[in-house]
This record gives structure tokens, sequence and C-alpha cells, in this order.
């Protein structure tokens, strides 16, 4: 699954119909926390913590993968040492079916009945539970696709930040446009809040940098099953760039439909879809289309090797630890967010409680996974985000692959600042900000 990005703009969201785009916003999150079980789950060789995902339900494929990439990340640490002495036990792994009621009820299992120290991950499309794991002061690390409520608070941990703005104008879409001197946009998307709200971040970059938008249809019914009055309507109007804020199997049927009505020269920037597996069977719908995202790609391990040594380690940690798991944006937010509880348990030492940990990841400015994502200023990011850089990864089906395109070298990273101006043309960060991936050799610490 994959989560709109926060600084960046956008990445593809692959339950888009479920999630929606995500930007931060700006603030300060307080760090004042009950003591009530702060010590739950830390025993003197070990630390006990629980996951919750949809590894049932609707779409397990965008969720459960979360679990395997935290299992494997913790594989890997117990493998090496530990941290300070102790083993990490993900002890639990509840399963919520994509059910509300139920991601309540296993949220509360997990503290009340478990005892479990942390949750990591959480990986699910309704975070009902997340309001009780808030309250309650539990530090909770999982994939952030959810409402600002169900990830509200200084103790919970997005995997892009935690925080959600759909109004905020993507710069990098407008970006795109204006790379490729778009002069008539189109938006489609279907007629849930989570599709449609998606699709207002990209219309108001649009708007707000002369993209002139020449057709919208924000109310395309779930599931999509004929878009030709739509993509007619399209090509009647010129139409020379096409975001799409559906679902994959609907952003195929637009491509589908837009071949057979001759429209193949259209630009085409997708939400959804950022998948290997997905790429192997609709390679010949989705070639030139682009993505956006917030981590560095899978592709660098063979495009370019050792130069992003936290994405090999991934991979080759998945494939030990996790096999029969590909790598993908859940296994990756699994993974990720073990790296960040870890990360707060090296830097507080043996003394571990719910408090200190939380403390001291709120005290990581430029947060990368070791050069995996782009930088999270946890100062800021429960309630918004960075004011002085945004970055993001652009990715463009070619053949087989998905190929990273314009980024700031030696980075695949491409950033922004923070005001941009008021209107086109948009400027980018040259040379790029401290912080952003790739670092140099492995580790580096937890910034």
């Amino acid at each position: 699954m994959r989560v709109v990005g926060r600084r960046a703009g956008v990445t593809a969201c692959a339950a888009l119909v479920l999630a929606g785009t995500v930007l931060a916003a700006c603030g300060n999150a307080s760090t004042n926390l009950s003591t009530t079980g702060n010590t739950q789950g830390v025993y003197p060789h070990r630390i006990v913590v629980g996951g919750l995902a949809s590894i049932t339900g609707p779409l397990p494929a965008d969720f459960a993968p979360a679990i395997a990439g935290a299992q494997a990340y913790f594989d890997w640490v117990n493998a090496n040492g530990g941290v300070n002495g102790r083993k990490i036990v993900l002890a639990y792994k509840l399963d919520d079916g994509s059910d509300p009621s139920e991601d309540a009820t296993q949220a509360r299992t997990l503290v009340e009945q478990n005892h479990v120290f942390a949750v990591v991950p959480v990986a699910t499309p309704e975070f009902s539970g997340g309001p009780f794991l808030s309250q309650h002061d539990v530090p909770t690390f999982g994939l952030d696709v959810n409402t600002n409520a169900d990830w509200a608070g200084p103790s919970m941990f997005g995997n892009t930040g935690s925080y959600t703005a759909f109004e905020s104008a993507q710069l990098q879409a407008a970006y795109l446009a204006e790379l490729h001197h778009v002069k008539a946009a189109a938006l489609i998307a279907y007629n849930i809040s989570q599709s449609s709200e998606g699709c207002q971040g990209v219309a108001n970059a649009f708007r707000q940098y002369g993209v002139r938008i020449v057709f919208e249809d924000l109310a395309v019914p779930v599931p999509a099953f004929d878009l030709s009055a739509d993509v007619a309507r399209m090509k009647s109007l010129g139409v020379d760039m096409v975001a799409s804020c559906l679902d994959l199997s609907g952003d195929i049927l637009l491509a589908h439909t837009m071949q057979q009505d001759g429209m193949t020269k259209v630009v085409q920037y997708w939400f959804d879809g950022y998948d290997q597996s997905a790429l192997k069977t609709y390679a010949p719908a989705m070639q030139g289309v682009y993505f956006m995202l917030q981590h560095v790609p899978f592709e660098v391990t063979q495009l370019y090797p050792g130069r992003y040594p936290a994405m090999d380690r991934f991979e080759a940690a998945l494939a030990r630890y996790a096999p029969g798991n590909p790598p993908s944006e859940a296994a990756l937010a699994g993974w990720t967010s073990a790296d960040l509880f870890v990360t707060g348990l090296r830097m507080i030492g043996r003394d571990v409680t719910r408090t200190r940990l939380v403390a001291a990841i709120n005290s990581l400015t430029l947060y990368t996974a070791h050069g995996l994502v782009s930088p999270i200023d946890w100062r800021t990011d429960h309630t918004g985000v960075s004011t002085i850089y945004n970055c993001s990864v652009f990715v463009q089906v070619r053949g087989h692959e998905f190929v990273p395109v314009y980024g700031t070298p030696p980075s695949v990273f491409s950033c922004f600042p923070v005001p941009n101006p008021a209107h086109g043309p948009i400027r980018r960060v040259i040379p790029l900000p401290p912080g952003v991936p790739p670092l140099t050799a492995p580790g580096g610490g937890g910034g």
C-alpha cells in the first residue's frame, strides 16, 4: 500500500479507495505522557511488542506484508545482538480483517491482555484503535493511511509522518505538468471522499501554478466498469495529462480505454500502481506512467548497487527472514516502523520506559531510516510538515521496470524549497539539502 507523500507532495496509494493523499502541515507535539504502563512488556532480556494489521479482509496484500517487514527487521536486529542487551519479540500479530470494530477490540487486546510495550506495526485501512492507543500513551508505529484522529498524539508514529492535509497543493504534480508543458489537464477519482479528496491537492497545485484543468470527474462509481464517456470527453477537450486518484483496477481500465481511443501520448500520473507484480501483469497499459514516492525505490539495488545500503539491507533481510514476501510498500512501512522504534530504544539505553522512548524519538530532526525515506522531523510531523523543504522520488514505467527520473545527482530524490514561489515556475533545491538519501556508507545513525 502506498501513502501520499507529506513533504514531497505525493506518492501512489495502493488502496486509495480506503486511504488518501497525505501532505503534512506544521506544529509541535507535546511529549507530556502519563506513566501508566510505562514499563509494561519490558523484561531483563527482551521487550515484547505486538502488531495489528489487516491480514485478512478485502485488501490483505496491501497491509499484511507490514507484519513481515517488521518481523524481518527484528530478526535482523536480534541476530546482531539485539538492542542494549535485549531481544525484541514481536509476540502478537493480530488481525482486524479490515473491520473497524475488530480493530478497536484488537488494539485493546494488545495492551490490556497481551501487555505489550509498543505496537509495531499497524497496517490497516480502518485504524479505529488509534485513539485508544494514543490515550494510553502506547508507542505506536505503522503505515499511516488513516485519519488525523487515528494517528493524533505524540506517541503515534506514522511511516511518513502523522498528519494529513488533503487540500495542500501537491507541488510535485504541478512540477511534472510543468516539465511536460501541459496545456490541458484532467482529474479523475471515485465518488468517495478518500479518493476525491486525494485529487484535491493536485487540483489546487494545478490551479496555483497555471496548469489549466479542462476536465474533472471526481464521482466515478466504485468499482469502475466503464470510463469510455470520460475518455471521450477528455479527447474532445485536448487533454494532454491525466492525474488519476483511482485504484489500480480503475487505472488499468482508464489506460486501456485511452489506448483504444488513441490517447497514447497523454502524460499519466497515478496514485496507485507502484508494484512489481502489477507491472508484470499490466506492463502494456502502464507504459510511461509516472508515480511519486516518499522512499528510495526498490529498483536501486539493481540500478545503483551499493549506493543505498539501507535498501540493500532491507531486501536481503526480507528474502532471508520473510521468504515469499517480495519488496512492497507495506513491507517497507513495517521495516521502517521497526527501525524507528529501535532507533529510539538505542537512544535511551537500558532504562526503557514509554515516556523516555517517545521523548527521544520526538527529538529526531532528520530521520531517514538510515537512508530509506524522505527526511522526517519528528518535532513537527505529528501535526505538520517541514517548513524548510520537501522531497520525493519520481519514477516512470519503462518497459518492465520502474525507473527513477528527475532526481538530483547523486540522489534519486528531488527536493523543493518551502515555501515555493506563489506562482510558476517551480523551484528545486540544488544541491540537495542535508540528510537526504543516499548515505555514503551503511549505518549512519537514526537521523
